[in-house]
């Protein structure tokens, strides 16, 4: 009869261990260092949401992908911005010099802004966008039947010095967001993705937002010209969790109509820690400390570009990598420790260091 029970239990546990409920941390989120890679499929034949509640089965193993992402996860000291001195997080998307900055604590993952570099009608554009308080991206505990509101404001104010194709040229900007957003944990069960199958639970999630943009331009004396574009919209999300994984397994995005819109799911498992930054074998940085220039010698063909912040994490500049060989003059640096990070053809960050200035 014992014998008989046991092989029972196992059975049970075969059946409906495929399945879990399980609830998402702090320690489900990758940390520094690390590298999440996405993919985006804006066409997605035959891809659904399903149905809310307890056990379910998504299947989105036909996911193709239209575009991919890279996100950078860094640490604050080697983000170029100093307006988010609470944030112990930096995720840097792709390539381009634009930076989220979060708040990974206890209670939850939260960003409280974003800075950096937006092409604007064809101009590049200094960009700072604070957020009172930080929008929540999830709360913690996350699990099933969890929920959560947050109502906050974003704000930038930026030169911007360019005539957009109005006639007039704008002398500065300002971005007034007000957003209100809510979640709450509706499903668990196990979703397939091209990437495998996975225990996660799902959240959906509403952002309705309202933007107001004002500008300031010189006829006469020059004035803010408020309410120069005002508009609303609302988008519906669910997203899935894992956990381990770093970060969302996937999320959708529907359009107004209740429709899968598209698709963002991992391409590689796992995202914590799947590329470390690793020093290159040959790589060397001389003199340091440097006093009038230092030089960076390494593979030509693997670099693509020499990035320097100074110890508050400021980008001081880029530099392209064209030789084997790059010297950069320092003669208008200060004394001090300054540190950089070179990035590769493919965009990855292929080694990080630090160097001292001493005259």
């Amino acid at each position: 009869m014992k014998k008989t029970l046991l092989i029972i239990s196992s059975l049970l546990v075969v059946i409906t261990g495929s399945k879990a409920q399980i609830t998402i941390s702090s320690n489900d989120i990758t940390i520094p260092t690390h590298l999440v890679y996405q993919a985006i499929d804006s066409v997605h034949t035959g891809i659904s949401v399903g149905s809310a509640g307890a056990n379910q089965t998504w299947n989105m193993s036909t996911l193709a992908q239209s575009s991919k992402d890279t996100l950078t996860f860094e640490s604050y000291a080697w983000a170029p911005n100093a307006n988010f001195p609470n944030a112990n997080l930096v995720i840097k998307q792709g390539w381009s010099a634009q930076y989220q900055y979060a708040v990974n604590s206890s209670s939850s993952l939260s960003f409280p802004g974003s800075a950096g570099i937006l092409n604007l009608f064809g101009y590049p554009t200094q960009v700072t966008q604070t957020s009172t308080p930080a929008e929540i991206f999830v709360p913690y505990p996350y699990t099933y039947n969890s929920s959560f509101s947050n109502n906050y404001k974003s704000f930038a104010k930026f030169y911007y010095g360019h005539d957009p194709g109005v006639g007039i040229v704008l002398d500065s900007v300002r971005d007034r967001i007000t957003y209100k957003k809510s979640g709450v944990v509706d499903a668990w069960g196990s979703l397939t993705t091209p990437l495998g199958t996975f225990n996660v639970i799902r959240s959906k999630e509403k952002k309705v937002k309202h933007d107001t943009i004002d500008v300031y331009y010189v006829i006469g004396l020059g004035a803010w010209h408020n309410d120069a574009q005002d508009s609303m919209d609302s988008t519906t999300t669910y997203t899935y969790w894992a956990n381990g994984i770093g970060f969302p397994l996937a999320s959708a995005t529907m359009d107004s109509t209740g429709a899968v819109k598209s698709v963002q799911w991992l391409t590689t498992l796992p995202a914590l820690g799947v590329s470390e930054y690793t020093a290159l074998s040959n790589e060397t940085v001389y003199p340091n400390p440097a006093q009038n220039e230092i030089n960076f010698v390494a593979d030509a063909s693997k670099q693509k570009a020499i990035q320097l912040f100074d110890v508050t994490g400021r980008l001081i500049d880029t530099y392209s990598v064209l030789d084997e060989k790059t010297t950069i003059n320092t003669s208008n640096f200060a004394n001090g420790v300054y540190f950089y990070s070179i990035t590769g053809k493919d965009n990855s960050i292929l080694t990080r260091g630090k160097f001292a200035i001493t005259k």
